[in-house]
């Protein structure tokens, strides 16, 4: 629970950044000041489109993070060792 409202929280912070890189990527070989990549997302949509894509990124990122802790507690159990928070 308390990592999956963790990656929640990341994912909400991180997805603006993650734009704005993907924007900057878009332009092979043109080199554009911050600024002028800032302008054209928020031009695009306004203040959402730094956030858009964050539900596919959630589900993604909610779905890596609960395998890895199901792997995580199943080693811990074959090795004998009580599973997380069980105790």
């Amino acid at each position: 629970g308390a990592a999956f409202i963790a990656s929640l929280f990341a994912c909400m912070f991180s997805q603006p950044g993650d734009m704005i890189l993907t924007e900057t990527y878009k332009t092979k070989g043109s080199t554009q000041p911050f600024s002028t990549v800032i302008s054209n997302i928020y031009r695009r949509g306004g203040l959402s489109e730094f956030f858009r894509g964050t539900g596919a990124r959630i589900v993604h990122v909610g779905m890596i993070i609960t395998s890895q802790l199901m792997v995580y507690d199943l080693v811990k159990q074959m090795l004998g060792l009580p599973a997380t928070g069980s105790h």
